[in-house]
């Protein structure tokens, strides 16, 4: 009898984990919805990524990652954010940074008054 409890209340708690895990997640825009602030496209934004993990050496998700966050900001434009991307790429794996923390810092640099709070969202 006991077993079947415990199965229960164990059945019971990995639910509401994923309940909870879900309802708690943050909205995400999506790369297409993105894109149009910085004037690209999605096919251009993608493209990107590749290139940025290549010159700097770091992983292409974290490439892409700081692709997709320079865009979602806002406050990167066409003509400099493959150049922002590099840096913070670069940042990110010389410093150990977050991808985030690393944008933040780029983004700073550009005199851009950039917080973390501009990347709510992202």
């Amino acid at each position: 009898m006991i077993k079947h409890i415990a199965t229960v209340v164990g059945v019971g708690l990995a639910v509401a984990f994923v309940a909870v895990f879900f309802i708690g997640r943050t909205e995400t825009k999506h790369l297409t919805e993105v894109a149009p602030r910085v004037g690209m496209s999605y096919d251009d934004l993608m493209a990107m990524g590749p290139r940025v993990a290549t010159q700097t050496g770091a992983t292409l998700g974290t490439s892409r990652h700081v692709v997709y966050l320079l865009a979602c900001s806002g406050q990167a434009s066409k003509s400099t954010l493959e150049i922002q991307a590099v840096q913070a790429s670069a940042m990110a794996k010389a410093q150990r940074l977050s991808d985030r923390e690393a944008v933040v810092a780029v983004l700073a640099q550009a005199g851009r008054g950039a917080s973390s709070g501009s990347l709510k969202g992202c």
